[in-house]
This record gives structure tokens, C-alpha cells and sequence, in this order.
């Protein structure tokens, strides 16, 4: 079971081998050790000794979020002992065609999947607005087969996604906010706020499953290297990031689900999504819109139900839950890693 903590300045103890989490209200929840897999901790929380313990003894994994929702670290116990995979993972990363082809494959998924969506935009809201912006992304999907460079793949990916959120800005209805292009570092609206924050779970859970196949979460291939960055899990959030995250923002806001006192205006903090790595100095300089703690209670929620949503899975030829292909596909992944693939084959819906 997975268990998310958003946390005020609360504490976490043991009593009896049990965990209590008693918020800043003194509201106590009381968490079965031998139930919860993962702990995803939001904000400030203290731990007690005997708590950490407990979690080790266990071996419940942590993952830490700031209080913006942006990813601050990670507990776990020991690395993968496959460094014969990750030694094939860096060897495929100097193969420069081998690396090239799979970004090709992630930004040839990544742009499907927008077209398809916008294409429902367009015909969902009876927009023809947005029609050029739907045939530019549709040439730019034909044009990733025959790139030849890292840097065209990457170039061709950035002004798909242009035409992309301008698709995206028109499947919004309501009327006290609006979206008219993709902000981060920070977010400077309420939509760009709960994308942000919903594509930091993403990358949480991808990241999760990486370690699990024993993967190197900081060796991608459309995402470059970076100090810090997990490029490997960014590379393969692409794919998910309009058929979970985007679909689910359009959900909460279009019906209500979330309201404007369920966000505030504060300091960033920083942002993960794309390995940042400036200064706190720098960071706090500016402001941004995110969700409140009562926000984010209400987008988590939403996201756990929408990973349980079934879609076609093309590979196995049925039909599985977002959270299962998400697992699927890291394992696709892995395989073309070890070699007993040759394409990585993103997933698409149409």
C-alpha cells in the first residue's frame, strides 16, 4: 500500500509497532507498518528514532516531496546488484545510434500521444482554432523517423509541445483562471500548478519502478545528462505525461474538483521535473501558484483513482490499469536495455 503524508510541521512516532501520524491540528492516523510499501512524505514532518526503526525494520520506502510538491530525496535499502544491466545501460548511452534510436522512439510516442488528444480537443469543443497547431504536431511526428541528431529529436520535440499546450489552453472551461502556455520554475497559474505537481507523481512512481528492475534512474537518452538530474525517468514519463496527467488536470478543474481557494501564491522551492540545480538563493527569489495542503490531498486522491482507470495494452493485448502499464513499460524498457529487444515501443493512445 502506498501511503501519502502532507504534512504541516507534523511528527511522525512508534507506539506498540504501529506508526502515528499526528498533524499540527493533533489529528492522529494510525499506519500498519507491515500494510504500507511506500511512504510518500509531502512538507515538513519530524520522524522519531524509534519510528525510523521501525520503517527500516520494515523496509518501507521513502520518498520526499517539499512542500510545493517537488521531489527533495529518497529512502531505500541497498542498489540493484544487476551491474551487468546498468553496465549495458551506460554502454547503450556511448552507442550514440543506439541512444539517438531511443530517443526517436520516446519523442515519436510522446508526439502521438498529443496529436491524438488534441485532435479530441478539436473535435470535443468544436474548435477549429487550434487546427494548425494539430497538422503542425502530426508533420513533426512524421519528421522524427528520419532525424539523424540528438539535437534535431529534441529540437523537434520542443516546438511540437508548443503547438501542443496552445491545443491543450482550449480544453479548460472554467472561468477563474486560465491557461496560455506551459510555465514551471515556477508555475505562475493554478493550471501550470497541478500539471507540475501531477507530473512529480508521475516521475515518483516511474522512478519507484526503475529501482525495482534494478535500472540506473540517472542514464537517459532523450534527456541528457545532468548533475542531479533523473533523466531516465524523465525520458520515460514522456509518454504518460497527456494520457494521465494532462486528461486528469482537464478533470479536476472542468468539473470543479478543484477550486481557486485551493491553491496560494509562496516562494519556489525548486523543481526536480528537470533536474534543476540552482541555488536556494536563486530559487527564492521568485514566486509561484501552488496547491494548498488541502489542494493536494484532492489531487493525490484523483491521481491514485486514475492510475486505477484501465486502458488497451497493446503488448499483452488486454486490458490494464495506467498503474500496471506504467510497470509494463519500464519493464519493456529494461528489455531493450538487456538486449532481448530491439525497438523500445512507447505507449500510445488512440
Amino acid at each position: 500500500m502506498i501511503v501519502y503524508l502532507v504534512s504541516n510541521n507534523g511528527t511522525l512516532k512508534k507506539e506498540n509497532d504501529v506508526l502515528l501520524y499526528s498533524d499540527y491540528k493533533g489529528n492522529v492516523t494510525k499506519l500498519i507498518p507491515e500494510k504500507v510499501s511506500l511512504l510518500i512524505i509531502i512538507g515538513k514532518l519530524q520522524i522519531t528514532g524509534s519510528a525510523f526503526q521501525l520503517i527500516c525494520r520494515q523496509k518501507i520506502q521513502l520518498f520526499f516531496l517539499s512542500k510545493n510538491g517537488f521531489g527533495n530525496g529518497k529512502f531505500i535499502y541497498g542498489d540493484s546488484k544487476n551491474t551487468l544491466l546498468r553496465h549495458k545501460q551506460h554502454q547503450l548511452y556511448d552507442n550514440s545510434q543506439s541512444a539517438l534510436a531511443i530517443a526517436k522512439d520516446i519523442v515519436a510516442g510522446k508526439l502521438s500521444n498529443e496529436f491524438y488528444f488534441s485532435q479530441r480537443i478539436a473535435r470535443t469543443r468544436n474548435c477549429q482554432d487550434i487546427n494548425s497547431d494539430i497538422r503542425t504536431i502530426r508533420q513533426l511526428h512524421d519528421m522524427v523517423a528520419s532525424c539523424d541528431s540528438m539535437d534535431g529529436v529534441r529540437g523537434i520535440e520542443g516546438k511540437a509541445a508548443t503547438c501542443y499546450f496552445n491545443c491543450l489552453g482550449h480544453n479548460f472551461i472554467i472561468d477563474w483562471t486560465k491557461f496560455s502556455k506551459r510555465t514551471k520554475n515556477p508555475p505562475l497559474d493554478e493550471i501550470n500548478s497541478v500539471l507540475s505537481f501531477l507530473y512529480t507523481l508521475v516521475a515518483n512512481r516511474i522512478d519507484i519502478l526503475l529501482f525495482q528492475e534494478g535500472l540506473d534512474d540517472s542514464i537517459g537518452y532523450l534527456h541528457a545528462l545532468s548533475y542531479g538530474r533523473k533523466s531516465l525517468v524523465f525520458d520515460l514519463e514522456e509518454e504518460f505525461r497527456t494520457p494521465v496527467v494532462d486528461t486528469l488536470a482537464c478533470a479536476l478543474f472542468n468539473r470543479g474538483e478543484v477550486e481557486q481557494n485551493d491553491f496560494e501564491t509562496k516562494e519556489d522551492e525548486g523543481n526536480e521535473e528537470n533536474g534543476s540545480n540552482e541555488t536556494i538563493e536563486n530559487r527564492s527569489l521568485r514566486k509561484g501558484v501552488y496547491l494548498t495542503e488541502g489542494g493536494m490531498k484532492k489531487t493525490i486522491a484523483a491521481f491514485e483513482k486514475k492510475l486505477l482507470q484501465e486502458h488497451y495494452y497493446p503488448e499483452l493485448n488486454k486490458k490494464l490499469s495506467y498503474e500496471k502499464i506504467l510497470g509494463e513499460q519500464v519493464k519493456l524498457f529494461k528489455s531493450v536495455i538487456s538486449g532481448d529487444r530491439e525497438h523500445y515501443v512507447p505507449f500510445v493512445v488512440t
